[in-house]
């Protein structure tokens, strides 16, 4: 079977076993291993193992996964064996799409079944040191392909390589924050990402935070326009949250509601490890989306009701001038 290269460090012969082939094995299992998930709290890599698309897509490079605790080592072996699609965004198609794992390439011939007990899986773990290449293949056009490369030994597995970058396919996703953010931030929240997909946490914080200020910087600025009486000196001196108080009724509501936002971003550019950080982007940068969700939701209704008042203003005239026409000479 002719393989399409892509640029990689993995250049030993590989064994390709295409998805649905079958492959012998001396198992018999009923059950799927770790039916019951375990408790988060007991899982440090719990980010990245929550499901096949975090696991492939959005775990950065270099992520190590120990595979000397049981939990990660399950979750890590089904879903470097997962035979089921996953949705993400396609960067050729230019939006969200089903992506089906169809190559699973390695230096060894493995025992691959995505069904394992705990015999199979400890076996795995015991294999020798081995490259990895898992492709997913997009539905609406096969052309359209995702790769990930991981690094194998007998207590961790780590991610190598991955092309296109998660940063590719998430940065894409952000295009629609162009109409309410100004070049620079923008670019900020684009950088912010683009570190994050490259395992830099703490500095993809600072980017989160810097939106979240300037969000409220212009609020503070709007405030003052509008309100001759507010206490300007009183909001340069005081904290975040009073700050946020202060002008709260120009803020996006979720923004006001989840306030302790700026508290995290600040508590991980200060305090949390890179390790710390990286586990807690994502989460942080839904939170900024949903910010700017709702400023563009507001700034669309804004214009639609401008342009409503504007339409019903010239039809208001038109039949006005009907009404009473001008008296002919």
């Amino acid at each position: 079977m002719v393989i399409r290269k892509q640029n990689s460090a993995i250049s030993s012969p590989m064994t390709v076993i295409k998805k649905g082939s079958k492959i012998p094995t001396e198992h018999s299992v009923n059950t799927h291993f770790m039916t019951t998930p375990p408790n988060p709290k007991d899982d440090p890599e719990s980010p990245y193992l929550a499901s096949p698309k975090a696991f492939h897509l959005e775990m950065p490079l270099y992520h190590e996964l120990k595979l000397s605790v049981p939990n990660i080592a399950g979750k890590t072996y089904m879903h470097m064996h997962n035979e089921n699609p996953i949705d993400a965004f396609c960067i050729w198609c230019k939006k969200e799409s089903v992506f089906k794992p169809i190559e699973h390439e390695t230096k060894r011939t493995p025992r691959l079944t995505m069904y394992a007990d705990e015999n199979l899986i400890a076996k795995w773990v015991e294999n020798d040191d081995d490259f990895i290449r898992i492709t997913h293949a997009c539905t609406r056009n096969h052309e359209h392909r995702y790769y990930t490369y991981y690094f194998k030994t007998k207590s961790s597995c780590t991610k190598i390589g991955q092309w296109p970058s998660t940063a590719d396919f998430q940065i894409p996703q952000a295009e629609k924050y162009r109409k309410i953010l100004k070049d620079s931030q923008y670019t900020e929240f684009t950088k912010g990402i683009g570190l994050s997909a490259h395992g830099v946490g703490i500095g993809s914080f600072v980017y989160l935070r810097r939106i979240f200020e300037n969000l409220i910087e212009e609020a503070h600025i709007k405030k003052q326009k509008e309100d001759s009486s507010f206490e300007n000196e009183k909001y340069r001196n005081s904290k975040m949250d009073t700050k946020i108080e202060m002008v709260k009724d120009l803020l996006p509501p979720f923004l006001v509601e989840h306030r302790i936002l700026y508290g995290i971003m600040s508590k991980g550019i200060h305090l949390l490890t890179e390790e710390e950080c990286l586990k807690y982007f994502e989460v942080v940068k839904i939170g900024i989306e949903q910010i700017l969700d709702e400023k563009i939701t507001q700034q669309e209704k804004e214009e639609k009701t401008a342009k409503a008042r504007k339409a019903i203003q010239l039809v208001h005239g038109d039949l006005a001038k009907q009404s009473n026409p001008s008296p002919t000479l």
